[in-house]
C-alpha cells in the first residue's frame, strides 16, 4: 500500500499538482545508489590509470582545483599515450601549458547524444572548440559520457592543442607571407569611436559634444573594421594569404585600376582592394572547399586547390598560402545603381517643388520609386549624387526617367564630375518611356575617394522644359 502511494504521489508531481519535493527524493536516491555521483571529474580522471599524465598536468597547472568543484564542466582528456608527443615547449612553459590543458576543459555540459550539430564550444582557455556527435576538434570521443557528481568526462584520441587565431598567425607567425603580413600590419588607425569618450562642452553652432582630446578615438585595424576582426575566437574565418611573388604579381595586375597621384597611395589603395577579399567568416575546409568562394565585399574568389602551398589551422578557422588567386576584374568591379530619390545634395533648395512617387513599371514588372522636380523655376537645376570609392575604369551611362506628368518632352543631362561637365549631351526624355536609356561612356583616369555625379534640367527657367525625373543612374564597367 505504502508503496502504490508513493507511486502516485510521484506520477501527480509529473503533472505537476505536487511540488518539488518528489523529484528530490528521487535524487537523492540516486546519489545514493550510483557510484559516480559521489566523485567529482578530478577523482574519476585520478582513477584511470590511462589517464595520469593529463591528471599530473590537472595538479601542476591548478586545474585540479577548478574540475573539483561545485560548478559543472566537460572535460575531454587525452590518453597517456597520447600526451606522450605533447611538445616540450609547451610541457617546460607554465602558462603555454596552461593555455593548453584549459583548451581540454568546457564550461558547461555537452554529451555525445546531444550535440548533434556542429556546435562551438567554450574552453577554459578562452578558446573554442568544434563539436558534433563524438568528435571534438581533431580528435574523436573514444569513452564517451561518463558522468560524475559535477559534469562529464569524454576520452578524446587526440591532444586539443590551443592554437593561436588567424589574426595572431598573421601578425605572429614565421609562416605568414612577409609582404601581405606587411601590408595588413599597416592598415592600424586612430579611428573615431565615441563610445568612452569625455564630453568637455558642445559646439554652439552644430549642437554636437565636444569631446576631450584623445579620448574619442580607438586605434584598430581597418581590416577588423572593414572586412572581419579576425581576432575572434567564437567566429570562424577562411583566410588566404599570397606568398611575396603572387601578393606582388596581384598589386601589378590591380594598380591601373587604382591610379592616384603618388605611387605610395598607389600601393595603398590597390593593396586595400586586393586584400578586402581574402577572409569570409565562414569555414571551408580543405577537403570540401569550393571553387568559388563569394568575399564579404561580394566578389567571386575562384579557389584552385593546386595553388594552395600551406594549410594552417587556427583556433578559430583555416588561413590558406596561395601561389595565386585569380580574382577576375569583371567580378571585383561591380555596376553601380544609384537611386535617384537619394541624392545628396542640390544646387538650390526646391523641396517644395520636389516629389518622391510610388510608380510601376510594366516592363520590369516591378515597382520603383523615383523623384521629379517640377516647376523649380531655376536654369540648370541640378541634384548631385556623392559616390565613394570609384576605380579608374570606363563607364557605360544609363538612365530609367518617366516622364507621366506633361505632355511634352524635354531634356537633362548626366554630369560626372562636376555640374558643369559636357560629357554628356542632354538627352530627351521621352513621354512614358519605362525603358532603360542608354547615355554613352566616359573614363576615369584616377581612382576617386569620393566622386559626385550631376543630374542636370535644362538651361531655362520655364517649367515644361526645365523638369528633372529619375528613378536610377547606372554605370556599368566597360572592362
Amino acid at each position: 500500500m505504502k508503496s502504490r502511494t508513493w507511486i502516485i504521489a510521484c506520477t501527480l508531481m509529473a503533472a505537476g499538482i505536487f511540488g518539488s519535493g518528489c523529484k528530490k527524493s528521487l535524487d537523492d536516491q540516486t546519489s545514493v545508489t550510483d557510484p559516480f555521483l559521489k566523485k567529482n571529474l578530478m577523482e574519476l580522471i585520478s582513477e584511470n590509470g590511462n589517464l595520469s599524465s593529463f591528471a599530473g598536468y590537472l595538479k601542476q597547472t591548478g586545474y585540479s582545483d577548478v574540475i573539483a568543484s561545485s560548478r559543472t564542466y566537460t572535460v575531454f582528456a587525452p590518453s597517456n599515450a597520447e600526451l606522450a608527443t605533447l611538445d616540450a615547449a609547451i610541457k617546460n612553459d607554465p602558462v603555454k601549458l596552461k593555455q593548453f590543458i584549459g583548451n581540454h576543459i568546457a564550461t558547461q555540459l555537452y554529451y555525445t547524444t546531444t550535440v548533434t550539430a556542429p556546435t562551438r564550444i567554450l574552453m577554459l582557455s578562452g578558446k573554442y572548440n568544434n563539436m558534433k556527435g563524438a568528435a571534438v576538434g581533431l580528435a574523436s570521443i573514444t569513452s564517451p559520457d561518463q558522468y560524475a557528481s559535477n559534469g562529464v568526462l569524454q576520452v578524446v584520441d587526440k591532444m586539443l592543442p590551443a592554437l593561436e587565431n588567424c589574426w595572431d598567425f598573421i601578425s605572429t607567425n614565421a609562416q605568414a607571407p612577409v609582404k601581405q603580413k606587411t601590408f595588413l600590419m599597416s592598415l592600424f588607425r586612430n579611428v573615431f569611436d565615441p563610445t568612452n569618450a569625455v564630453i568637455i562642452g558642445t559646439n554652439p553652432t552644430t549642437g554636437e559634444p565636444v569631446y576631450q582630446a584623445g579620448t574619442d578615438s580607438v586605434y584598430t585595424n581597418l581590416f577588423w573594421n572593414n572586412v572581419n576582426d579576425l581576432r575572434d575566437e567564437k567566429k570562424q574565418f577562411t583566410v588566404f594569404m599570397l606568398t611575396d611573388a603572387a601578393w606582388d604579381a596581384e598589386q601589378v595586375r590591380f594598380a591601373p585600376y587604382f591610379v592616384t597621384n603618388t605611387p605610395d597611395s598607389n600601393a595603398l589603395v590597390t593593396g586595400w582592394n586586393v586584400v578586402k577579399e581574402f577572409a569570409v567568416d565562414t569555414l571551408y575546409e580543405p577537403g570540401t572547399i569550393p571553387d568559388t568562394i563569394l568575399s564579404e565585399s561580394g566578389t567571386k574568389v575562384p579557389i584552385e586547390r593546386t595553388a594552395i602551398v600551406n594549410t594552417i589551422r587556427t583556433s578559430n578557422g583555416i588561413v590558406y598560402i596561395m601561389n595565386r588567386l585569380n580574382v577576375q576584374p569583371a567580378s571585383k568591379f561591380k555596376t553601380i545603381q544609384i537611386e535617384a530619390e537619394n541624392y545628396s545634395g542640390y544646387s538650390h533648395d526646391r523641396r517644395s517643388n520636389t516629389y518622391f512617387r510610388d510608380r510601376y513599371n510594366p516592363v520590369t514588372g516591378k515597382d520603383f520609386r523615383d523623384v521629379e522636380v517640377f516647376s523649380h523655376g531655376v536654369a540648370l537645376f541640378n541634384l548631385r549624387y556623392r559616390l565613394s570609392e570609384v576605380p579608374s575604369i570606363r563607364y557605360k551611362a544609363y538612365w530609367v526617367a518617366l516622364n507621366d506628368f506633361q505632355t511634352a518632352t524635354f531634356s537633362q543631362r548626366l554630369a560626372p564630375g562636376n555640374a558643369a561637365a559636357t560629357t554628356f549631351p542632354y538627352t530627351v526624355v521621352a513621354v512614358g518611356n519605362y525603358n532603360e536609356v542608354y547615355l554613352g561612356e566616359f573614363t576615369l583616369t584616377q581612382y576617386q575617394p569620393l566622386y559626385d555625379i550631376f543630374l542636370v534640367a535644362a538651361n531655362s527657367t520655364t517649367a515644361a522644359v526645365n523638369p528633372l525625373v529619375c528613378d536610377y543612374i547606372k554605370l556599368v564597367p566597360s572592362l
